[in-house]
């Protein structure tokens, strides 16, 4: 190591020029280092405000190059976005991959098309029915992929089985309530409390996905729902 060392030193002093090169290099490096933590720090916020509902450890990543040198060009070629703690109406801790292409910067940053995979895991699927009908108990919920339809064993002691199938409409997925049953026998739905129909979106929340987006399909799997969304021209807020 001492030879190497020893090496170098020799050489930087035989070659001026490469030490006063090294000199300058190191404090550009650096800096173009810092600058481009800057911007890909700006590039996150501005995601993070277009769509709060990612939640805060939210992963940005800027693909195929330097973030710094596409914002010298005002333009991403593509930007990957994963969170496993995303909120979607009534929908907690669900994990979206997404990815936004064609990203220009400017007075408005644009953006030209988003495709997103979402994954409701059954846990999350049990929290969005306490929450729409609060005075039903869930005891567990799992799904049937070969029917397409996701169950939960509800009431006192989990007695009944809440049958629920989701619902493609509009760019819309709700879960449709597809029936319910005690000891095996068909009940009506309001026994629970639970009129017909859908459970509907979360009073207050957003009419429209963020970044213009559109579910194209709704799968029911073995770890939950699984939701494709993809979306045309949008913009990313400044504010």
């Amino acid at each position: 190591m001492k030879h190497a060392l020893t090496k170098t030193r020799t050489v930087l002093r035989r070659h001026p020029v490469l030490t006063i090169t090294a000199t300058v290099l190191l404090p550009a490096v650096v800096a173009t280092g810092a600058a481009e933590y800057t911007v890909r720090g700006v590039i996150h916020s501005r995601v993070l405000k277009a769509a709060p509902g990612l939640g805060d450890d939210v992963a940005v990543g800027v693909a195929g190059g330097w973030a710094l040198w596409d914002l010298a060009h005002e333009n991403i070629p593509r930007l990957d976005i994963s969170s496993d703690d995303a909120q979607v109406g009534r929908l907690s801790q669900v994990r979206v991959r997404a990815r936004l292409d064609d990203v220009r910067l400017g007075g408005t940053t644009t953006v030209g098309s988003t495709r997103a995979e979402v994954t409701v895991s059954t846990r999350s699927l049990a929290a969005a029915i306490r929450a729409a009908v609060p005075s039903v108990a869930v005891a567990a919920v799992t799904t049937d992929p070969a029917q397409g339809t996701v169950l939960a064993d509800v009431g006192p002691g989990g007695l009944g089985r809440l049958t629920l199938r989701p619902v493609l409409a509009d760019g819309k997925v709700t879960l449709a309530v597809d029936g319910l049953t005690l000891f095996g026998r068909s009940v009506p739905t309001d026994r629970l409390g639970i009129a017909a129909g859908a459970l509907g979106p979360q009073a207050g929340a957003p009419k429209e996905y963020p970044l213009g987006l559109a579910a194209t399909s709704a799968e029911v799997r073995s770890d939950g729902l699984h939701v494709a969304l993809t979306g045309g021209p949008s913009a990313l807020s400044d504010t």
